[in-house]
């Protein structure tokens, strides 16, 4: 009977170990799931504004800071500037549930725009949290640079108003337009928008209409540095969401000139050593 009673000792024992190991999952699954629950109730409470923004080591937080930045409880992400509104998508996901460590949750951020906004897009990481601040970080896995981007609980207190911008806003509004001028790397390709007329509408909607086709896209002015009213540090950006000739006017496209009847842009790409190829592009009002 002994060996019995020792068997019966053992398969006790592996029965507690079993349910001490179930009970700390548990817990620390409870534990992750209040962090994430804790993070989520505090952006979703705030206006925030980006501090700071380093993409592969270039300092780019002056794109932004004009900006405010609400967190919506549906998982709406709102971009706020006095020229400008831009809406992504934004969630907290958890890699691994069975621990309580931020290092597992992910800070999610979408724009599907063409714009600096872009640069947002990434499943970042976060290094520390706060009821007024959230830095977070990424290494990419190719070129391995690394990112950064902290949000604070605020309001811009930079100059944001740029009567520069607002002024082009306004221009381009009004009336239609026509290319009479674009060439992509070289190749003057101006007659395959030849009797389109462009309305650049106040909400943001380019539309590209012949009489018989009509094409619809997106459109803003964005300011990369609200420190002076340069237009140099303007860009228009133009996106549309096709696979024929209009997707290659897609660009945040440089401005060469502008006035009320006329707006010449410039794009020079990056491509590696010295490929990149130079693009223009000229818009006259009808």
């Amino acid at each position: 009977m002994k060996p019995i009673k020792f068997k019966h000792h053992i398969l006790f024992l592996f029965g507690l170990s079993i349910m001490a190991w179930s009970c700390s999952s548990d817990d620390d699954s409870n534990n992750n799931q209040n962090t994430q629950a804790q993070i989520q109730a505090n952006v979703t409470a705030n206006t925030w504004i980006i501090t700071r923004f380093v993409d592969s080591g270039n300092d780019e937080t002056g794109h932004f800071s004009c900006y405010t930045f609400q967190f919506g409880a549906n998982g709406t992400l709102t971009a706020t500037s006095s020229n400008n509104t831009y809406t992504g998508t934004w969630s907290i996901t958890d890699s691994n549930s069975n621990d309580d460590s931020q290092d597992d949750l992910d800070f999610n951020i979408n724009f599907n725009l063409i714009n600096e906004f872009e640069d947002l897009n990434d499943d970042w990481d976060i290094i520390s949290y706060s009821s007024n601040s959230v830095a977070l970080i990424d290494i990419s896995g190719g070129n391995g640079g690394t990112d950064y981007l902290t949000f604070e609980v605020g309001f811009p207190n930079s100059n944001c108003t740029s009567s520069t911008q607002t002024t082009i806003q306004d221009n381009v509004a009004t009336g239609t337009w026509r290319i009479t001028n674009f060439v992509d790397s070289g190749t003057d390709e101006t007659t395959n928008f030849t009797g389109y007329n462009f309305t650049f509408n106040s909400s943001g909607v380019l539309n590209a209409n012949n009489g018989t086709t009509d094409y619809n896209g997106t459109w803003s002015i964005t300011d990369s540095n609200s420190n002076d009213d340069s237009l140099d540090d303007l860009d228009l950006n133009i996106n549309f969401n096709l696979t024929n000739n209009f997707q290659d006017l897609n660009d945040d496209w440089d401005f060469v000139s502008q006035s009320a009847t006329r707006i010449e842009l410039i794009d020079v790409s990056g491509g590696g050593g010295g490929g990149g190829g130079t693009d223009y592009l000229t818009f006259e009002k009808n």
